[in-house]
């Protein structure tokens, strides 16, 4: 590896960030401290900055002292999850029920490292933008900054973002299209009407109509979908009744739907609604049907994940870097920037002997190894990408 000397030179301060925002989590819209912490950082090291963009985000623009020249964008989320963390860690959570168990705290200190490195020695010609965004864990954060004008007001003609993975440690994946699925959220509600166990021929149960949809919705990727371009619809709940001999009034199923191809998405939120509408009307209920969809595929430019592709090998050896393997099935809220703006969103392995956990796992904690690694990788590719025509 050729990891940048001033990021290595930041490595114990980096690990010192990381588990400080590991120990203070803060969740999506309400991360007050961890966007004056970052602010504070920027500021220090004479980087522009604007608080507020999208509620809690901050924006840090830094131009290069060798002239005029492109602008790119850098996104790292920052808000953590409503969960308690198992691991008794000297870093772990302060806050119950408040864990960083997704890597954002990572994320967002490998750009503050990257910041402080072009900061010190901005040897590129344009500008480049430090998005911390709030609120990517199905809040809407990108899309709360896009609305507040983020690219209107910071223009950037590319964007690009990373996030730890579940490969070895150091490994980088590239994608050249699409890289992340679509996350579709439902919530279907059958109502029929409530009565004694004793008596179900005097009441119309919706247990039986909801359990029978939950069965035909999960069934129709297996079905309905090409096998080339795959889907998953997945029941995460089903409510219905307290007390073991009453029938209730509704039962409720909530779930998802991952796929990668907006047509297949649009397919399957057509199935799952004449299914459910036609099972309960069949048996003379009805349905209320709540429909979302907070994330949309995240589909790289070939171009960006070209740039990226070859700072990665620069930087971590080719023999670390992995091209076009099969798209993840997890989603992502910059898949709405990659909507405006060229770019590249990338996956850092971070698993070794002492990090197994997943991600979302309440044994996760973010591999301090990976930062120097994540940072060093942003330096190099503004500096390649932000180099002058001349030079290039």
């Amino acid at each position: 590896m050729k990891l940048v000397p001033s990021v290595l030179q930041l490595e114990g301060e980096m690990t010192a960030w990381r588990r400080h925002l590991h120990a203070n989590p803060e969740l999506g819209f309400e991360e007050f401290e961890t966007a004056r912490f970052v602010a504070d950082k920027l500021r220090s090291w004479g980087i522009e900055t604007v608080e507020g963009v999208g509620r809690t985000g901050v924006v840090g623009t830094l131009r290069g002292r060798l002239g005029p020249g492109e602008s790119i964008g850098i996104r790292a989320d920052m808000d953590a999850l409503p969960m308690i963390e198992a691991r008794n860690l000297p870093h772990a959570s302060k806050v119950l029920g408040k864990m960083h168990g997704c890597g954002h705290d990572g994320h967002t200190t490998m750009l503050l490292g990257a910041a402080h490195a072009l900061a010190h020695s901005p040897d590129f010609a344009g500008t480049v933008h430090f998005i911390f965004q709030p609120a990517e864990e199905g809040q809407g954060g990108a899309v709360a900054m896009l609305e507040d004008g983020l690219l209107e007001r910071f223009p950037c003609d590319e964007v690009y973002a990373l996030h730890n993975s579940e490969r070895q440690l150091g490994e980088v994946v590239v994608h050249h299209t699409v890289v992340a699925a679509a996350a579709d959220r439902f919530e279907i509600a059958v109502r029929g009407r409530g009565g004694h166990a004793a008596m179900p021929h005097l009441a119309n149960d919706p247990l039986p109509i909801a359990a029978r949809i939950l069965l035909d919705i999960e069934a129709l990727p297996g079905r309905l979908t090409n096998v080339h371009s795959p889907a998953i619809v997945t029941v995460g709940s089903f409510k219905g009744g307290e007390a073991f001999n009453t029938i209730p009034d509704v039962a409720v199923l909530t779930g998802t739907v991952r796929t990668f191809d907006p047509e297949v998405q649009s397919m399957i939120e057509t199935a799952i609604k004449r299914i459910a509408t036609a099972a309960a009307e069949g048996r003379g209920a009805t349905v209320d049907i709540n429909y979302e969809r907070p994330f949309a595929p995240t589909i790289n430019t070939p171009a960006q994940a070209d740039i990226m592709a070859r700072v990665a090998t620069e930087v971590m050896g080719e023999e670390r870097v992995t091209i076009d393997p099969p798209p993840e099935m997890g989603s992502e809220d910059f898949c709405f920037m990659l909507q405006q703006r060229p770019g590249c969103y990338f996956l850092l392995g971070q698993i070794d002997a002492d990090h197994q956990a997943a991600c979302h796992d309440t044994l996760y904690d973010f591999n301090d190894a990976i930062l120097p690694m994540g940072a060093s990788l942003w330096v190099r590719m503004v500096e390649r990408r932000l180099a002058p025509r001349d030079t290039e």
